[in-house]
Parts: structure tokens; C-alpha cells; sequence
């Protein structure tokens, strides 16, 4: 059975439509299925809506006494479920209830997780400003960045529409702040095949958004509590000092080249820079990515050596065009060579750390 929860605030204006269609889309599949509206107190009457339909469709609420939260209320609608697959889906109809039945499929063929994602080929969103992309791009790519071994690879962590099964949850431990439950999901379930289906994100036309500045603030503490939860804390300390010690290799070099072996410096600063992604990629394999193997390289290390060095190259040109402009411009040598390095790792670290760390494509170790 499918245990589909949804979470409601205010919803009386759609919640009916939200449901019928969820419940016709899911019986046409010829899915076993309920549905679980857990409502926070809401004052339209969504609840009461909702109780209407019961001999309809197989729908029950859950009332909860305030507003306590959409992550929350899907822990506790997935605490009551009676299913041995769980789904989650919004009921305000910008998640297509139609869905539902590529999600369930996409279990039935294998996936433990099965995600409805707006960036996958097939996704998207409807009428968007091109504000509300960038919003919604930067912060899925902060997730990743944030979170890169873990969240890399999927293209929208952020979803709000998914399944799973309850299998994957057992000894979980979610803790989940705010309204973000998927991240929460991915960072802590158990589970080995993760699909994502294409779905096209619609406007709210009835009702009204639950964001503020609140939800934003709880989904970057969220992030940090994920971080420190799942280990990849550590796994950025190791990181850091990588970084650190390669940032070092770069100036040094590059000041004795020119300084000590009369270099010229738009000849010496190539050099450097190409021995500190080296020293970063070796470090890198021997103490960030070595998981459970003794420390060493492993197979596939040249494949992922150039994977590594393409990746890294427009912040390897950021670091050049920086440091020859200061140097032209009568900044002192090693100014220079350090502004170019800060230039490049800000670089990489704002836009490229979900690649770089793509390229070793490990998990950190469960806690």
C-alpha cells in the first residue's frame, strides 16, 4: 500500500480538488492506496473538507493542534501510515497530483527513493520570473554545496514531492527544521537506488504561499544541522586543510620561481598553480575520499585526476588573470599570488564544489 501524506495550512480553497485528483490518478494505476491530510489547526475549515470525502476516497485527517510546521506534520502523517511506501506531496496543485503514479511506478521498478524533480529532462516550471529561478537555483546549489557528497548528484533536493520506501526510514533518526523534508530524507535514509521523475512545477492560482523569511532562515539551519548530523563537517575540515595547504604550495612556489630562479612570472604562475591542483588531487584521494580503503590511490585515479583538473580550470584562470593583473598593475609579488588564490578557491568554492566533489562520488560513512 501507498501511504501518501499531505501537509495543509489554510488549503480549504484546493484541498478537495487536491485529493480528488490524487485519489482518481492512483486508482486508474490500479494503486493500493491512502491518503493522510495532517492539518495544522487551519481556520478555513480544510479539515472539515477533507472529512467530507472520507466515504468517497480512502482519506483521513490528522488534526494537529497549531502550526507546527510541513516537516514535521509529514513525520507525523508517516508515523500513522499503514502503507510500506511513503509519498509526500503538497496540496496546493503545484505538485501535479498525476504524478503520484510515475512515482509509485518508479518504485515498483526498483527505486527505493523516487523523487519528482523540476531539473531533470521533462521538468521545469511553469510561469516563473526569472527571480524566482534564480532563487530556486541557488538555493538547491547551496544544498549541494553545502552537502556535495550527499546532495551532488540529485538534481532537486529540494523537491517537495516524492516516495519512498518505509524500509529506507527504519533507524533513520529524522530531525528535520522547517519545511525542506526531503534534504532531511536524502541525507539519512537508507537506501540504494534513487530515481528522480520529471514533473512540471504550476502556479499557485488559489490560497496562499506559506514562505517567509522564517522558512528561510529555518532551511540554513537546517543545513548546518544536516552537515554536523551526517559527517560532512568533517569531511569539509579535511577538505579546508587540503585546500589550505594546496593555497600555500601555489604562493610559494610561485615566489621562488620568480624571485630565486628569475622566472619570468607569466611563465612561473602556470607552473604553480598546475602543482597545487596535483598536490590537491593527491591529498584529496590519501585523506577526503579515502573512505574504507587503506589510504592510497584506487582505481580510475587518472580518470578522475583530468575529470578533477577540467573542473577546476576556470577558477585555475581566475587565479592567473588575478594575480598577472596585480603584478601589472605594481603589486607586490606575493599580494598578488595570494589575491589570485583567494580569487580562485572563492570561485571554486561558490560554484564548483559539488563537481569537485562529484568526481570522488563517495558517501561519508553513516552516523
Amino acid at each position: 500500500m501507498i501511504s501518501v501524506i499531505i501537509p495543509t495550512f489554510n488549503e480549504a480553497a484546493v484541498i478537495e480538488e487536491t485529493l480528488r485528483r490524487a485519489a482518481a490518478a492512483l486508482r486508474s494505476a490500479g494503486e493500493d492506496f491512502e491518503l493522510v491530510v495532517v492539518d495544522d489547526a487551519s481556520a478555513d475549515g480544510t479539515a472539515e473538507r477533507v472529512e467530507t470525502l472520507a466515504l468517497e476516497i480512502p482519506v483521513r485527517v490528522l488534526r494537529r493542534p497549531g502550526r507546527m510546521g510541513l516537516a514535521t506534520a509529514v513525520l507525523d502523517g508517516w508515523a500513522t501510515a499503514r502503507g510500506d511506501v511513503w509519498g509526500v506531496i503538497d496540496a496546493d496543485l503545484q505538485h501535479p497530483p498525476e504524478t503520484l503514479t510515475a512515482l509509485a511506478a518508479a518504485i515498483h521498478q526498483g527505486a527505493d527513493l523516487a523523487i519528482g524533480s523540476r531539473y531533470v529532462p521533462g521538468g521545469g516550471t511553469s510561469r516563473w520570473t526569472w527571480v524566482r529561478r534564480f532563487i530556486s537555483l541557488a538555493a538547491t546549489h547551496m544544498a549541494a554545496t553545502v552537502l556535495p557528497l550527499k546532495l551532488a548528484a540529485v538534481g532537486d533536493p529540494m523537491s517537495g514531492l516524492f516516495m519512498i520506501r518505509s524500509s529506507a526510514l527504519q533507524d533513520a533518526h529524522l530531525n528535520p527544521l522547517g519545511y525542506k523534508i526531503l534534504l532531511e530524507v536524502i541525507a539519512k535514509a537508507h537506501y540504494k537506488n534513487l530515481v528522480e521523475v520529471p514533473y512540471v512545477f504550476q502556479e499557485r492560482e488559489r490560497g496562499a504561499s506559506k514562505l517567509g523569511t522564517r522558512q528561510y532562515a529555518e532551511y540554513l539551519q537546517h543545513l548546518m544541522r544536516l552537515a554536523l548530523g551526517t559527517g560532512q563537517f568533517w569531511g569539509w575540515v579535511r577538505y579546508g586543510m587540503v585546500a589550505l595547504a594546496g593555497a600555500l604550495i601555489d604562493v610559494a612556489l610561485f615566489a621562488n620561481l620568480v624571485e630565486k630562479w628569475a622566472w619570468a612570472p607569466v611563465a612561473a604562475l602556470p607552473v604553480a598553480i598546475e602543482v597545487a591542483l596535483l598536490s590537491n588531487y593527491v591529498w584529496s584521494e590519501m585523506i577526503t575520499f579515502h573512505g574504507d580503503e587503506a589510504s592510497g590511490f584506487r582505481r580510475g585515479y587518472l580518470k578522475r585526476l583530468f575529470r578533477y583538473e577540467w573542473i577546476c580550470l576556470p577558477g585555475a584562470a581566475l587565479n592567473l588573470s588575478v594575480t598577472m593583473l596585480w603584478i601589472l598593475f605594481g603589486g607586490h609579488l606575493l599580494f598578488a599570488a595570494a589575491a589570485g588564490v583567494i580569487s580562485g578557491g572563492l570561485f571554486n568554492l561558490a560554484v564548483n564544489i559539488p563537481a569537485i566533489w562529484r568526481t570522488w562520488g563517495r558517501q561519508l560513512p553513516e552516523h
